[in-house]
């Protein structure tokens, strides 16, 4: 066997996760080094039309226009090409772009790297949750993935550190080096690609059962044969689901009318709606201009705002750590329910404190740093993780790429609208600018209760049966639906998945002469057979 060949199980699982960590760790590393460099003598006296707020909205924000456009390139192409494919495409683009922010003599350089950085970034983004999700065992899908997400913000704590280090130069190195580091997040990504194998989720929409069955032998366990009971029970758990999805195809424009037994609509708003909530939660009017909080709202020096811009971005990192324990014993719900409830406290706290500070400035000025930390320690265990997690789980296997694609782009597109009026809202209307995202954050609270049921201890087969028209389950969940706020696999689950592999067991192999259909759809008299 060659060397990629011979990793399989545990160490498997480490090289995915840390090739698709490579992929998100990306976008944290962004908004670290814009945040520092945005105030950076060398960078104003580079550009100096960044002190213009909404030129510096705009410097900060057209990452998140280009991610937008990436999203979209791989919604169309990204099943054609396959996860694998897609994450190299993106890595090779945003090289591009990385190349040309640190390298810019002019403005305009500058921002059509920042735009082709992002588009890249776009790819890999709505992507590597996808490949992370259908390439683990389900028991290990959400630690694995909150690692996956974790690197975000490793890497948004070490972009802050490093920019304070290099803000003691003089010269160019001040912020030219922190850009020119993002290309090794891309190297890593390239490199470790080579190591693993396409998902098997995928290898079965493209009819390429041997090799999916070949995946699965290596990702389900250590030296597994290939004809393990395991590896044959899952193959034929995912062929079966697969199957019914196709017996069940209708078009796009269909999805959309909602006129399709999988709800495949509500589950792409589900995803999109998780995204929507994390920006508008207030994350990014906080990560790309927290060191200008603290210098125009607070009056702090430039050296004292980037050192509690690291200690900042370190407490976050250690409390985004914690959710790789929480996310399975807690559940998505309860963290996205008990984050949304403390982000609100945070904010209120926040207003309070701005508004206060011409009484007694220090006092006040340490109430807001306080409560500024503490927002980014509820937003880490919970809403910092789950969004991405649920996007990539609650899709169907024909809708994910597409909906996962959506659902990022629906980040970018709220990012882009949060980063783009901070500046602004900061210098303008003072402490009122936190009462709007304590509002927010208020507002989602029944959202999430009621349209969010929980997809802990489940297998993304289970999830299709969920979302079934004869499941049962209601669009608006009813306090009395326990399997909805469960946190463990309910027994509906799994017997959907005996009778899943039962009927591909008397289908045959081949898969050719179907015995069992159900969930089939009569698209022309719009009617379930």
């Amino acid at each position: 066997m060659g060397i990629a060949d011979r990793f399989s199980g545990p160490s498997l699982e480490i090289v995915l996760t840390a090739t698709n960590a490579a992929a998100q760790a990306w976008y944290g590393y962004d908004q670290g080094v814009i945040s520092g460099i945005l105030i950076g003598s060398d960078f104003i006296s580079t550009f100096p039309q960044t002190k213009n707020s909404d030129i510096q909205g705009i410097t900060a924000s057209c990452f998140s226009l280009g991610n937008l456009g990436g999203c979209l390139i791989a919604a169309i192409f990204g099943d054609r090409l396959g996860r694998k494919n897609t994450l190299r495409v993106g890595a090779a683009i945003s090289a591009i772009g990385a190349i040309l922010q640190f390298s810019a003599t002019t403005f305009p350089q500058f921002i059509v790297g920042r735009v082709i950085n992002g588009f890249g970034n776009g790819m890999t983004s709505s992507t590597c949750g996808i490949f992370q999700a259908e390439s683990c065992r389900g028991s290990r899908r959400g630690k694995l993935s909150v690692i996956v997400v974790l690197h975000n913000v490793v890497f948004y704590c070490l972009a802050s550190w490093l920019t304070l280090g290099c803000s003691f130069a003089t010269n160019g190195l001040q912020w030219r080096l922190p850009l020119a580091l993002q290309l090794v997040p891309a190297l890593a990504l390239v490199t470790l690609l080579q190591f693993v194998p396409e998902s098997p989720r995928w290898l079965i929409m493209q009819d390429r059962v041997d090799e999916s069955q070949e995946a699965l032998r290596r990702y389900l366990g250590k030296d597994l044969a290939i004809d393990d009971p395991v590896v044959l029970l899952e193959l034929r758990s995912i062929q079966e689901s697969y199957k019914i999805e196709q017996e069940s195809a209708i078009t796009f424009k269909e999805v959309i009318l909602s006129r399709d037994r999988s709800a495949h609509l509500k589950r792409l708003l589900l995803g999109c709606g998780g995204q929507f909530m994390q920006q508008f939660g207030g994350i990014n009017a906080l990560n790309y201009y927290f060191p200008i909080i603290l210098t125009e709202n607070l009056g702090l020096s430039e050296l004292l705002a980037r050192i509690l811009t690291g200690c900042n971005a370190t407490s976050y990192m250690i409390s985004s750590g914690l959710c790789f324990w929480m996310i399975e014993n807690f559940g998505r719900r309860s963290l996205m329910l008990s984050g949304l409830g403390l982000q609100c406290l945070a904010y209120v706290m926040v207003a309070i404190s701005v508004a206060m500070l011409t009484t007694a400035p220090t006092q006040w000025g340490a109430v807001a740093i306080t409560f500024l930390f503490f927002y980014y320690a509820a937003f880490g265990c919970t809403w910092g993780m789950v969004p991405w997690v649920y996007q990539a789980e609650v899709n169907s296997l024909t809708m994910r790429t597409r909906g996962a694609a959506a659902a990022t782009a629906t980040n970018w597109l709220f990012g882009f609208v949060c980063t783009q009026f901070t500046p602004t809202g900061i210098r303008n209307i003072g402490f009122r600018f936190y009462i709007i995202f304590a509002a927010f954050n208020l507002l989602f609270v029944p959202v999430v209760y009621f349209l969010y049921p929980e997809t802990a201890n489940r297998t993304l087969e289970d999830l299709d049966d969920y979302f079934d028209k004869d499941s049962g389950h209601k669009t608006i969940i009813p306090i009395s639906d326990k399997i909805a706020r469960s946190t463990s696999r309910p027994q509906e689950a799994i017997d959907a998945e005996r009778r899943r592999i039962t009927a591909a067991d008397r289908k045959g192999s081949d898969m050719k002469d179907p015995v069992y259909v159900e969930h089939l759809e009569d698209t022309a008299s719009n009617h379930s057979t």
